[in-house]
């Protein structure tokens, strides 16, 4: 393997409390002692993870260690998509639902064997254009709109750090109480769908074990895609409680409905998207499949 020249970013708030700089050090050491030195730089604000990752790209790191949650991996991403850098997802967030379905490990020793024998996987992504400003932002889990994204942008940042998972919960059920959903349509594979909600799914599981869209692949150049077209309440929370049982009901359930496609378009007035759990702006906004991805070091 040609010699390797890596970057570690890391969001020193993800997680729950704990010095986040001693088990950087850690892994810092036990990668010099597999022969790879490890620069190490911590985001200072919002976006500033994508900032570091280009930055890091741009001066020739072949590696880039991303630790944080999936908030810190999303603002990595915008920064790494189109490079030839592996990046490593060490988790330390609140859900961490990508380096889940990897199967990454939290501790510092073990993220650095997993980095030292640098096996890879290639995975898609999703892009959300916006219609509005043109401005591209990708994902890696699912993009949705309408109730979910409501729902991000009423989550409190204190109770998050607090009970971490519990507050999208919290949150989910206080909003649904007096969510009132604003009506767009879905045009997907030649069809036009009336919707008060879609997933956009580049993963299987999303958020606290939430199986939206069930059969969707990291690394298939399709989304699932699920469609809710109900202003009824309690019917969300049974399809809710399908999901947490691990599927969404089957095709033919009442107001829903499952799509393939590589691209599809959602256009309506004043409807929230949220990608991998950030607010992304309002639609109209069309989605896409990214084929060349990025490269992921994996156990």
């Amino acid at each position: 393997m040609a010699e390797r020249k890596a970057v570690l970013i890391y969001n020193p708030n993800a997680g729950r409390g704990g010095d986040p700089a001693r088990p950087v050090e850690t892994f810092r050491a036990r990668a010099r002692a597999g022969g790879v030195e490890v620069e190490v730089t911590p985001t200072k604000g919002p976006d500033d993870a994508a900032r570091l990752a280009r930055e890091a790209t741009d001066a020739g790191a072949t590696d880039v260690v991303v630790r944080g949650g999936d908030g810190t991996v999303h603002e990595a991403i915008q920064g790494l998509v189109g490079t030839t850098a592996r990046v490593l997802v060490w988790p330390a967030g609140t859900a961490n639902v990508l380096a889940r379905q990897l199967g990454l490990p939290r501790e510092a020793s073990e993220a650095a064997e997993v980095f030292a024998r640098c096996r890879t996987r290639r995975i898609t992504l999703g892009a959300a254009t916006s219609g509005r400003t043109g401005a591209r932002r990708y994902f890696f889990m699912l993009a949705g709109v309408g109730l979910d994204a409501s729902v991000v942008g009423s989550v409190r940042p204190r109770l998050k750090r607090r009970v971490g998972e519990a507050a999208y919960w919290y949150a989910g059920l206080a909003h649904l109480a007096h969510w009132v959903p604003r009506e767009f349509t879905v045009e997907v594979g030649g069809e036009r769908l009336r919707a008060t909600y879609a997933a956009v799914g580049k993963a299987p599981w999303y958020g606290g074990g939430l199986a939206i869209t069930p059969r969707a692949r990291l690394d298939s150049g399709e989304f699932e895609v699920c469609v809710i077209d109900t202003r009824s309440r309690l019917r969300y929370l049974r399809l809710l409680a399908h999901a947490m049982r691990g599927g969404a009901p089957e095709e033919g359930a009442h107001g829903l409905v499952f799509r393939r496609a590589a691209r599809l378009r959602c256009e309506g007035d004043g409807v929230q998207v949220q990608a991998d759990g950030e607010l992304i702006g309002e639609l109209p906004m069309t989605f896409e499949v990214v084929p060349e991805g990025l490269e992921v070091i994996v156990p």
